[in-house]
């Protein structure tokens, strides 16, 4: 992309995203080099390397922050909601796309709109209605309201959908294929790209919020990373390589997750943007 545009726009350009990679890079240096180092080397230089680097902290930080437990609370409950999510939000994207029934441009509208609402609003409504069910502080009154989180998930999908031609679908229905095999068999594999990328967005999303999890969960043995990494710094408030460790090890699923399947969500945002 860059080698068509002027040498002196080219450097520019490479020197820009230089300085964004390293505003991005030297932070998590930062906190690797301050999780390896004492707190006597912290005080004295914090911006220094660690002179023997002690790995063991990471161990200390996981045992004594309890992540086997959190990492199984909030893998469980982010593996459900994710499931929840790509299948009901890929049935209803594609029967938007492909379906006219009446009121489906309203349906839509009604679904679009729930993008400009901050999750902060339904807070209070959102509780009640789980308190009213005998699900505050369980797994499910978090599953469920994740299962909320679908606007942006059925206008990606309705947009891929529209995408793929009607016709194959016809010519489906022609071989006396049920419309519900045609979802199964013939739409879904074509809609991989966007199943992947919505089933790792959200992914992420899920993992690191924090809001829902507090406002429902208050026994400690529900408590997902992010509201274990709450308490782990109130009770190490005075150990900052323990503590910096500990985040390390909280930030690293979404993190691995980001790297491994960054092409297919940039490939698969990128394709549901132009089918849109």
């Amino acid at each position: 992309m860059f080698k068509s545009l002027p040498l002196i726009v080219r450097i520019g350009a490479y020197l820009l995203l230089s300085i964004l990679a390293l505003s991005i890079l030297l932070p998590f240096a930062w906190m690797i080099a301050t999780a390896l180092k004492t707190t006597a080397e912290i005080s004295q230089s914090p911006f220094s390397l660690p002179a023997t680097p002690n790995f063991g902290v990471f161990a200390e930080a996981w045992l004594q922050g309890d992540f086997t437990r959190l990492y199984l609370n909030s893998l469980g409950i982010t593996a459900i909601a994710v499931t929840g999510i790509v299948a009901c939000c890929s049935a209803a994207g594609y029967a938007l796309a492909h379906f006219e029934f009446r009121a489906k441009e309203a349906l839509f509208l009604y679904f679009l709109a729930g993008m400009m609402i901050p999750p902060q609003v339904i807070l209070v409504p959102s509780f009640k209605i789980m308190a009213t069910l005998g699900l505050v502080n369980s797994y499910w009154s978090v599953i469920l309201t994740y299962f909320a989180w679908v606007p942006f998930a059925i206008f990606f999908f309705r947009a891929y959908f529209a995408g793929i031609p009607r016709e194959l679908a016809e010519a489906a229905r022609v071989e006396g294929i049920s419309e519900w095999d045609i979802y199964l068999r013939v739409m879904l594999p074509l809609a991989s790209p966007a199943m992947a990328t919505v089933a790792i967005v959200y992914f992420i999303w899920i993992f690191n919020d924090f809001m829902w999890p507090l406002v429902y969960l208050n026994d400690q043995s529900l408590r997902t990373v992010t509201l274990g990494m709450m308490a782990f710094q109130g009770s190490h408030a005075a150990l900052m390589n323990l503590k910096v460790a500990a985040l390390l090890v909280a930030t690293a699923p979404p993190l691995i997750i980001f790297l491994i399947f960054r092409r297919q969500i940039q490939s698969g945002l990128v394709e549901g943007a132009l089918k849109a």
